[in-house]
């Protein structure tokens, strides 16, 4: 007889937890009207690097500080980009083989990697996703997407064979939120079975489901340097030279405003972001005209450093979706 109860006080559990993760969707993001999108019609604000200084300096792997002018692309941490609006984190890879002091953490730890300048490390790639997901269970409508592609070739294969588990160490049993396998979801889908964290991988490590590969038309491809924001027409002129490839396969992306040339990047930060976001307005409206597809992503470095928003130009942007789209 106590076993039955147990079973039956078990079971009612299981589907009152259920029960709970069943959420109407009423709005996305913050966009009323935005339940019947799917992904590829709705655009998200990010940042670039996303991990690179959000949790303080970045070092290089014999623990000598990384010059910040350089490496470093953001100062908020990860839940602080959160607070500001980004739901899209570009994090670049690498490991730690073992712990060594306050710092290194054994095991997967964001980066920024470039192929000029090596690898900087910061922490681990876990505490990032904690508070992704923390933030996620407060915030019952929103959707964020991460995606992993840059990484530090020497890392390669550990994280080939070890990313998959420690993500989903994290997400496979959360009760805040989980993992979506579609890589092009119903927004409202999404929303109400809490599948709301979207994982993409690209660079050359495709992990399988939950996992997806995502595929970009970037609007640099990083041919110069300069030491000013880049135009609307030079976005748009990349744009155009591969809008051929925008299918539901593949997300047109504005990566960054700049190259860095004679700044650094928190300069050009303060720079491009503080006085040329609205024209990402502009540029979804024309992309919108010519190829019937919206910008999915926006990245840009120092979230928060200019005087206006990512997340309110985003926000206008998708308002425009919703009426065009639906």
């Amino acid at each position: 007889m106590l076993l039955l109860l147990a079973f039956l006080i078990s079971t009612a559990a299981g589907d009152l937890a259920d029960l709970s993760a069943y959420h109407k969707c009423t709005k996305v993001n913050g966009i009323s009207g935005a339940c019947n999108l799917r992904l590829n019609y709705f655009t998200l604000a990010g940042t670039h690097n996303s991990g690179a200084g959000a949790n303080g300096l970045l070092y290089w792997y014999s623990g000598l500080p990384a010059p910040s002018c350089l490496v470093r692309n953001q100062d908020k941490s990860i839940t602080e980009q959160l607070e500001l609006g980004i739901r899209y984190f570009d994090l670049d890879l690498a490991h730690i083989s073992e712990d060594s002091g306050d710092w290194w953490e054994k095991g997967l730890v964001l980066a920024h990697c470039n192929e000029n300048i090596g690898c900087a490390y910061s922490h681990s790639l876990k505490r990032a996703l904690l508070e992704i997901e923390e933030f996620m269970g407060q915030n019952r409508d929103e959707i964020v997407l991460i995606r992993f592609k840059d990484h530090a070739e020497t890392s390669r294969e550990y994280i080939k064979k070890h990313m998959a588990n420690e993500i989903l160490s994290i997400f496979r049993t959360s009760s805040k939120v989980r993992i979506n396998p579609d890589s092009n979801p119903r927004l409202g889908d999404a929303i109400t079975s809490n599948k709301r964290l979207l994982i993409h991988t690209n660079g050359g490590f495709w992990m399988g489901k939950p996992f997806n590969s995502l595929s970009q038309v970037e609007s640099f491809r990083g041919g110069g340097a300069t030491s000013a924001c880049f135009s609307k027409k030079e976005i748009m002129d990349v744009f155009k030279s591969d809008w051929y490839r925008v299918t539901d396969d593949y997300f047109p992306v504005q990566v960054d405003w700049y190259f860095t040339f004679g700044l650094c990047l928190w300069d050009l930060a303060g720079l491009c972001d503080g006085t040329e976001l609205h024209t990402i307005v502009q540029i979804n409206r024309e992309l919108v005209h010519e190829a019937h597809r919206p910008v999915n992503l926006v990245l840009i470095d120092y979230a928060g450093r200019g005087v206006t928003r990512l997340s309110e130009f985003v926000r206008e942007i998708n308002e425009e979706n919703v009426k065009i789209f639906t």
